[in-house]
């Protein structure tokens, strides 16, 4: 068993200037169901969710960098789990890795925390 951790911080302010200035910026590192979910947050709240998500994609890209550094953002998925807390959960969706995310040979843990500046997250990649 491995155990892998990231870490990453970013100012809310770079990921409302990228969302609003930068064409196809959200689609490129934003599923559709993160878009769904940010956009339906209010004004005040809704870039401080996207930048959670984002520190929360770096996070995870850092962490399985050591298993596959070709992972890019958009195939990294956090939605909330409706049975628990809303906590965040994590879906691969780059088809190898997905695979072993469903056969729990590859588990991964992660925290998002954010606030009005900043947003922050902690992931732990175990390989089995």
């Amino acid at each position: 068993m491995r155990y892998y951790c990231g870490t990453d911080i970013i100012e809310v302010a770079r990921v409302k200037k990228a969302v609003l200035s930068t064409p196809g910026f959200k689609e490129k590192v934003f599923t559709s169901l993160e878009i769904e979910y940010a956009d339906k947050k209010s004004d005040v709240t809704r870039f401080e969710h996207y930048a959670g998500r984002f520190a929360a994609k770096e996070a995870i890209y850092k962490s399985l960098s050591k298993i596959d550094n070709s992972v890019s953002l958009n195939e990294i998925e956090i939605l909330n789990d409706k049975d628990n807390k809303n906590r965040p959960i994590v879906n691969i969706l780059k088809p190898e890795l997905n695979i072993m995310q469903k056969e729990e040979k590859l588990l991964i843990d992660v925290s998002i925390s954010h606030i009005k500046d900043y947003a922050t997250a902690n992931a732990i990649v175990t390989l089995l």
